[in-house]
């Protein structure tokens, strides 16, 4: 099914992404410690590097997920519409039938009422003779 698919994939994104906040908030008190006992340039710009680049993968992944889960909303509206259109047909092939059982007890009526009427006029002639 399409729409357990995106949830699980939806699902698997939030957990990168929060995976890769988590990571940034180590690099981020790792840097701190070491602001605080002295750091080489070098170093510093590493750590700098690697929240900016973390920040651009955790920008995308955020778009991703908006993404999917506007994919989502979409196959949940496009389920929902299949499932009223189900039913309404179910509906009508319910009518239908009750349409057709009401035609056929109908005719059963009518035949038999032409044939008790037929008896009567025949045991009428009978009797008249």
């Amino acid at each position: 099914m399409r729409l357990a698919e995106k949830i699980r994939q939806l699902r698997a994104q939030e957990e990168e992404i929060q995976r890769l906040i988590q990571q940034r908030l180590e690099n981020e008190e790792k840097l701190h410690e070491k602001m605080r006992g002295g750091i080489q340039a070098g170093e510093y710009l590493i750590y700098k590097q690697f929240g900016e680049d973390s920040f651009q993968d955790l920008s995308q992944k955020e778009a991703k997920k908006q993404h999917r889960m506007r994919e989502i909303a979409s196959e949940r509206e496009a389920l929902t519409g299949f499932m009223r259109e189900r039913k309404m047909l179910e509906k009508l092939r319910e009518k239908r039938s009750k349409k057709f059982i009401y035609q056929v007890e109908k005719l059963e009526q009518k035949d038999s009422d032409e044939r008790v009427i037929q008896q009567y006029q025949t045991n009428s002639k009978e009797n008249h003779l």
